[in-house]
């Protein structure tokens, strides 16, 4: 009995399903993505890799006027987990309309010993239940809903998982503190470089619609800085924000490691695994250095000191026996500039630059003015010291 012919359709998948390890590369897929086929459920041109492109050919994976259905949105749950499909093809997912194809655990299948790791570009061990050698892939927001306005350096990297690219299915923690998105929603890139013992060297960025569901967030995300490399010097790590890796390309790379130096998105380069928690601190860290300069030329200036002492003297009954370290204060209410009794103002003042040593190390008494807030869910303010 002779079996009857594939038709051409069925053949792309069936060779979509045997070669990908191989040939494919790996995607974040999304219906919101720059370059979306709605008509093709065994799409892989997005998992194309980027390497020494011009700039229109690599932002946004080339797909800029592209641009995802109207209404299409990759939504973000602040505080939450965005749950995401990461795949050597668009068969693989759910997005595809061939079940059978996507049943499997990992990002891209094969058949040979080595499984779908070629696709992956790792050393890891096929199945391994903890990878180890995907070197991790992010997830970055600008707060702009036309494309067109967008640079590079608009993006700020939210959350990072160490294990992408490797299991199929692949969880996103968003932070909690992030601000709604303008109307017309926020855009998102994925990116991920894997490590240099598999394959040739290349970037993976793609684009999309995305919008931040249940944001509370008050305050604007600062202006992120580029990830520097600090695998062992961890006070090289950039505090705060950072962008994406664009690397390895003709223009606009902001990394300028060369081609056997990846930047990855891991500890390496400052990002922890999870939501990015830091995304204030450097603004943070500003704040509370600028206070601390204030609060010296007060100390080195008497007028200045005197005149500091009376417009606090009212204060201080209502922080004679607390010390307000962490504790939560309606966000109306009028704050304690210093958070335990002292002798003097001067003595505030010695203690609030570090002159001299509080009663508990530790406690906002050794930081005075130096506190910073955050917002909680419930509408109060928590101080933070710096």
């Amino acid at each position: 009995m002779v079996a009857a012919p594939l038709s051409s359709r069925n053949l792309a998948l069936a060779l979509a399903y045997l070669l990908p390890s191989v040939t494919a590369h790996i995607a974040l897929w999304d219906p919101a993505m720059y370059g979306w086929d709605p008509n093709d459920p065994n799409q892989s041109e997005p998992v194309t890799p980027l390497y020494n492109l011009t700039f229109n050919q690599w932002w946004f994976h080339g797909y800029i006027n592209d641009p995802p259905a109207a209404g299409a949105m990759m939504n973000l749950p602040s505080g939450g987990t965005y749950h995401g499909q990461v795949a050597c093809n668009k068969a693989l997912t759910t997005y595809g309309d061939n079940p059978p194809q996507q049943t499997g655990l990992y990002a891209c299948e094969g058949d040979l010993p080595a499984g779908g790791t070629g696709a992956m570009h790792t050393s890891d061990a096929w199945e391994s239940p903890d990878p180890v050698d995907v070197m991790g892939c992010g997830i970055a927001i600008a707060y702009e809903s036309d494309v067109t306005k967008i640079k590079p350096s608009d993006f700020t990297v939210i959350t990072v998982n160490y294990t992408c690219p490797w299991f199929k299915h692949v969880d996103f923690q968003i932070p909690s503190d992030l601000p709604p998105c303008p109307e017309g929603g926020c855009h998102c890139v994925w990116g991920w470089v894997h490590n240099i013992d598999a394959g040739s060297e290349q970037m993976f960025l793609n684009g999309y619609r995305c919008n931040v569901t249940g944001a509370t967030g008050t305050v604007a995300l600062p202006q992120a800085e580029v990830a520097r490399k600090c695998p062992v010097e961890k006070s090289n790590c950039t505090i705060g924000s950072k962008q994406p890796h664009y690397w390895l390309q003709q223009e606009q790379n902001n990394n300028l490691q060369g081609y056997y130096d990846p930047p990855f998105y891991n500890a390496d380069y400052g990002f922890t695994n999870g939501a990015q928690t830091d995304l204030f601190a450097a603004v943070t860290s500003s704040t509370c250095n600028r206070r601390k300069r204030a609060l010296q030329t007060m100390y080195d200036s008497p007028t200045a000191l005197e005149r500091h002492e009376k417009r606090n003297a009212n204060r201080r009954a209502r922080v004679a026996a607390r010390d307000t370290a962490g504790q939560l204060v309606p966000a109306n209410a009028s704050s304690p500039l210093f958070t335990a009794p002292v002798e003097s103002e001067q003595e505030s003042l010695e203690l609030a630059l570090g002159l001299r040593r509080g009663p508990r190390e530790g406690s906002a008494l050794e930081l005075g003015l130096g506190q910073a807030r955050r917002r909680t869910s419930s509408g109060m303010v928590a101080r933070k010291t710096c």
